[in-house]
């Protein structure tokens, strides 16, 4: 069943200034002398959050995936999440390249953190089921300049980039995806702080 909703992103505020003390970004020179400065900062683009989540449990072969070149169990869900385009023009107004880093963070923490929200409702499925999820494998994910990759990210298992880009118009497609003002236009995914991703679902050890 596809299931199209709106949900709310917890800032964890104290999280995201942690991260960007640990990125040694020289915040003075991003234009935040004080940490209150940067809780300003971070609340404005929370505020222009406007996130949206499409995802659909599939059971049996997906002749549309498939034929893309989607190598899947019998049981899977697939899932486009976005944080909206407003946020990126907001994090765009940022006056330098360190205020842009620091832009940078926020967006993936928030992703991080609606990643991990939705994630978490696909296993409650799973399990009312009888069933386990492995982790995401992902088909589309940004990359932000000026930081690297953060870990949830970067140490997720992925599809191959050829072949995502064949299955993501098809994907989309499926998944009515432009209901949540997603769209996939000359190779690339619009808003850009958009993920796409794949769970397994597997039947609990010992069940028949």
């Amino acid at each position: 069943m596809r299931k199209i909703r709106k949900f709310k992103v917890a800032i964890h505020l104290k999280e995201i200034l942690r991260r960007i003390r640990l990125a040694n970004i020289d915040t003075a020179a991003a234009g935040f002398s004080l940490e209150s400065d940067l809780a300003v900062f971070i609340s404005a683009l929370h505020s222009a959050l406007a996130p949206g989540v499409v995802y659909e449990f599939i059971e049996g072969q997906c002749l549309e995936l498939s034929t893309a070149g989607i190598k899947h169990n019998d049981m899977f869900s697939i899932c486009v999440i976005t944080l909206g385009q407003k946020i990126e023009l907001e994090a765009a107004k940022s006056a330098n390249m360190q205020a842009m880093a620091i832009a940078n963070i926020v967006l993936y923490e928030f992703l991080r953190t609606a990643t991990t929200f939705v994630s978490d409702l696909i296993k409650e499925d799973a399990q009312k089921e009888d069933f386990t999820v492995d982790g995401y494998e992902i088909l589309s994910s940004p990359v932000f300049g000026y930081i690297p990759e953060p870990k949830f990210l970067r140490e997720a298992a992925r599809v191959e980039p050829e072949t995502a880009r064949k299955v993501l118009p098809v994907l989309f497609d499926r998944l009515n995806a432009e209901k949540i003002n997603v769209k996939f236009e000359d190779g690339k995914v619009e808003p850009k702080a958009t993920i796409a991703f794949m769970m397994p679902w597997h039947k609990k050890k010992g069940k028949k």
